[in-house]
């Protein structure tokens, strides 16, 4: 069993969970605070975002993959089947991304992306994402940042 940790330390630790103890296994640093952490559903890699940047770990590359954003990373999280990644910004936009980091969509709120959740069942055929604002909203978009329904 596995699980990630990170916070204001500015390092994520990957552990692994035995009877009575863990230990880690893969440490890892940002130039910012940890705001968010996602494990892809089905491959070994673990998303993480900070003020500054967003990080790709993966066990296969055993490597960091980090990027660079404008505006701070509040929360992220990967489509059930683990090909695309949501990322929530303080300044409201979310972007879309497939598993390597090619922007897919942005999608532009009025407040800051508070949180996010993708849909764990497709909708004819699509993946829907939540999201959470500042401002009391909740909307629901597709992979391709098109809206369903209103606010």
């Amino acid at each position: 069993l596995r699980f990630a940790s990170g916070g204001a330390d500015k390092t994520i630790f990957i552990w692994s969970l035995h009877e009575k103890h863990a230990t880690a296994l893969v440490k890892y640093h940002h130039p910012d605070s940890i705001q968010c952490l996602a494990w892809n559903p089905v491959a070994h890699c673990l998303l993480s975002g900070t003020e500054a940047q967003y990080g790709i770990w993966s066990e296969q590359q055993k490597a960091v993959s980090k990027h660079k954003v404008n505006s701070r990373v509040l929360c992220c999280g990967w489509t059930p089947d683990g090909q695309h990644f949501a990322l929530g910004h303080y300044d409201g936009r979310v972007s879309i991304r497939d598993k390597n980091g090619t922007s897919k969509a942005v999608v532009t709120r009025r407040a800051p992306v508070w949180c996010l959740q993708w849909n764990p069942q497709r909708e004819d055929g699509k993946d829907v994402l939540a999201i959470g604002c500042w401002d009391h909203t909740l909307s629901f978009y597709y992979v391709s940042g098109m809206q369903r329904g209103g606010d």
